[in-house]
């Protein structure tokens, strides 16, 4: 796959021709994210589309001024799953949605987990608070880097690797509580 420089797309008209790119380059980072985030293959699926959407019809409003381009993108996904949560009150997030397990579609976790730890951390995410559910879909199922989750969270660097380390450790602990 080519790699997008996300500079190339500052000031350019959305063409179809770039919206394939950035969509080439994005949805599976946007799908992953929002898998870990809702529970089901379809709400991720529809969130990831109407994602994409919004790019289509919101793409004159980005302001590289405000931010970068792909921070933009995650901001979007990330007021979708707001905004599907709000609607969805009665149903709690759970996190990691059941296509993981599916090895029909791989994907990065399947070949590092089985399916019985692919449950159980499912299980552990759900667990956790809010902040760390977020910090840990943004890094691994997004593949944001630190500073890009800072950016859109509004922390800084340093915090972002605290909060999210903390994070894994309460994570880790849920793993180790069960093994003894």
């Amino acid at each position: 796959m080519e790699q997008l420089v996300w500079d190339e797309i500052t000031g350019q008209p959305l063409t179809p021709q770039l919206f394939d790119r950035v969509y080439d380059a994005l949805f599976p980072r946007i799908y992953n994210y929002l898998s870990y985030r809702t529970t089901s293959r379809e709400e991720a699926e529809d969130l990831t589309s109407f994602v994409f959407e919004r790019l289509i019809t919101h793409y004159h409003q980005f302001d590289p001024k405000r931010g970068s381009f792909e921070g933009w993108i995650f901001t979007i996904a990330r007021n979708a799953l707001i905004s599907q949560s709000r609607r969805h009150t009665r149903h709690p997030q759970t996190g990691l949605d059941e296509t993981l397990m599916d090895e029909s579609q791989p994907g990065p976790t399947e070949h590092v987990l089985n399916h019985e730890e692919l449950y159980r951390l499912q299980q552990y995410i759900a667990r956790l608070g809010e902040r760390d559910r977020e910090l840990i879909a943004l890094r691994y199922g997004a593949e944001l880097s630190q500073r890009r989750i800072g950016e859109l969270l509004n922390m800084s660097e340093g915090n972002v690797a605290v909060a999210l380390g903390r994070a894994l450790r309460r994570l880790r602990r849920l793993f180790e509580a069960e093994e003894v």
